[in-house]
């Protein structure tokens, strides 16, 4: 994931480890008709995620995002917070349908 600060280089990088665990995230999948992998990538890099791999993943705090090409579009693979991931998909739901519209 992409870091926003630096490591201390002692004790302090494994204080906040509940932050790096993927035990209280939740994955859910969507379809996005007319959305391609590049579109999808720039929406998600509006909601301040950061490429971790072209066109295939953007990483943000708390939240990860795989894209996949179907016939259609794109699938979306949101793994996040479970406190986050109502909101992410919802704001990238609107972003998208106006992306296509």
């Amino acid at each position: 994931m992409p870091i926003s600060t630096s490591s201390f280089g002692d004790d302090r990088d494994g204080r906040y480890t509940e932050y790096e665990s993927s035990t209280q995230n939740e994955v859910e999948s969507m379809d996005f008709d007319g959305l391609t992998p590049e579109s999808a990538e720039t929406l998600l890099k509006r909601l301040g995620g950061g490429v971790a791999e072209k066109h295939r993943v953007v990483e943000g705090i708390g939240w990860k995002a795989t894209i996949e090409t179907n016939d259609s579009g794109v699938t979306i693979h949101f793994d996040a917070h479970d406190e986050l991931l109502d909101d992410l998909i919802r704001r990238f739901e609107e972003m998208a349908d106006r992306a296509v519209s």
